[in-house]
């Protein structure tokens, strides 16, 4: 087996083309660091992504910039990675870049997940695809540390219970020490060595996971302009010791999984039975809170959003034919109520995973930032002080009408939600200030956790 620099002058002398070509691959890999500091992971986002994508040359070229790469990590020793490089899979993914940039990524995206090497999402940690340093130091760690575990049989794909036990290792390494080195396959050390020195680490507070929520938070807190962040920095200390669960969280999002446990009867039009209905608005003081009949689903705003949120945001009930069924997240909130507490409170301001930032989140997050922050609120100061927030950060031109209108609604919405969740204060009409009970606090600074916490996949606002 040859060094990196005999590797590189035997090459030379063979095709010196080829020879500058896996230099140059070399140095955007490992930069000055060597290929020791390889993984398989990394190799595979370099000549699936980086070198399709950020090499201005043709498709051939590129191709051959990653068979010249392939010779030389064959003379150095490294077959695996050879392979890779030399592979009919990697030429046809560069090759799809050339019908355009989402026929590459598409190509991209399905032969990573396929090859195993990036290391899954677990019950601890969501990955972003917008990363950190240290998220992204950490996701290197634990995609060599699965490496190592493929490549000495610890792991082996397609066996009895391999995923849970992928899952098992990345969940290791992320409550670990990171200062406890994962050297790449390539640099000699067998997987025992590796194993060995992680048992070696003393377990404490400062993990890779600690990284990472510090990280998140720190981003949440400072990536944004303006008054968001000044008020988003001051309830930082608030948010890293939040109150205790509630001995029963969310008790209307509890009777509707309750009930949806064993099938919620809907009538033909699918929206909850009457009869279920009159339950909910007697059980939860609605009659004293509405006008009418209040038979219809429709007629019982916190009910009907209760169903909305559980069933589109939660993800918590599902429809089968006439009746709403507990999903699999659903029998987990049923069972564990700080479950129930987490998954419910992060749906007050809802999700935000595309590609580009979301209004109507953006707004609940920012008020329920003023409301903790300044106390009860009324709609008109609200409106008010968001609408300037959003302004500055660019949602419209100025602070017209149009951007007011939009706040003002997003408002509405969120009040309709803490009434579902029965979070809103006694005050409910909407000349009365938007304000929260004490478990709405508490469950405002939840959501807010949950929102700074979140895997990140856009670089925008939020």
């Amino acid at each position: 087996m040859m060094t990196e620099s005999q590797a590189l002058e035997t090459l030379t002398r063979e095709d010196p083309e080829a020879a500058g070509d896996a230099r140059a691959a070399l140095a955007w890999l490992t930069g000055d660091e060597g290929l020791g500091t390889i993984s398989l992971l990394r190799l595979q986002e370099f000549l699936w992504y980086a070198l399709p994508v950020k090499w201005p040359m043709s498709t051939s070229g590129r191709v051959g910039v990653a068979k010249a790469l392939g010779r030389l990590f064959l003379l150095a020793g490294l077959d695996r990675y050879a392979g890779v490089c030399s592979s009919a899979g990697t030429e046809r993914i560069i090759t799809a870049y050339a019908d355009g940039h989402e026929e590459g990524i598409a190509a991209y995206t399905e032969a990573i997940e396929e090859s195993n090497a990036a290391p899954p999402d677990t019950e601890l940690l969501a990955w972003g695809s917008v990363m950190g340093a240290q998220e992204r130091a950490a996701y290197d760690a634990c995609a060599a540390a699965l490496e190592l575990a493929f490549a000495s049989g610890e792991l082996c794909a397609g066996a009895r219970g391999w995923r849970t036990k992928r899952v098992d290792i990345v969940n290791r390494w992320l409550t670990g020490r990171p200062e406890i080195a994962v050297a790449s396959p390539a640099d000699g050390r067998d997987a025992g060595q590796q194993a060995e020195a992680a048992r070696d680490g003393v377990p404490g507070n400062d993990t890779w996971l600690g990284r990472i929520s510090a990280e998140r938070i720190d981003a949440w807190a400072h990536g944004r302009p303006g008054e968001r962040s000044r008020l988003a920095r001051g309830l930082i200390p608030r948010l890293l010791e939040p109150p205790a669960v509630p001995d029963d969280p969310l008790p209307t999002l509890r009777w509707l999984l309750g009930h949806a446990s064993e099938g919620l009867r809907l009538t033909a039009r699918h929206y909850i039975a009457p009869a279920l209905v009159t339950e909910a608005v007697e059980e939860f003081g609605w009659r004293d809170q509405l006008v009418g009949t209040l038979r219809q689903e429709l007629d019982v705003f916190p009910l009907h959003t209760l169903r909305g949120m559980a069933q589109s945001e939660m993800g918590a009930i599902r429809r089968s034919r006439t009746s709403l069924v507990l999903t699999r997240t659903g029998r987990l909130m049923t069972a564990d109520p700080a479950a129930r507490w987490h998954i419910g409170t992060a749906a007050l301001i809802g999700p935000d995973d595309g590609p580009q930032p979301d209004f109507s989140v953006a707004v609940r997050e920012a008020a329920l930032l003023v409301i903790l922050t300044s106390g009860p609120t009324g709609y008109d100061e609200l409106t008010r002080l968001l609408t300037d927030i959003h302004g500055v950060e660019g949602w419209a031109a100025g602070n017209g009408t149009g951007l007011a209108s939009a706040v003002r609604t997003e408002l509405y919405t969120l009040r309709h939600r803490l009434w579902a969740l029965h979070l809103l204060g006694t005050e409910r009409s909407f000349s009365a200030p938007l304000s929260l009970t004490d478990t709405g606090v508490t469950a405002a600074l939840s959501a807010l956790l949950a929102r700074a916490l979140r895997p990140r996949h856009h670089l925008g606002l939020g």
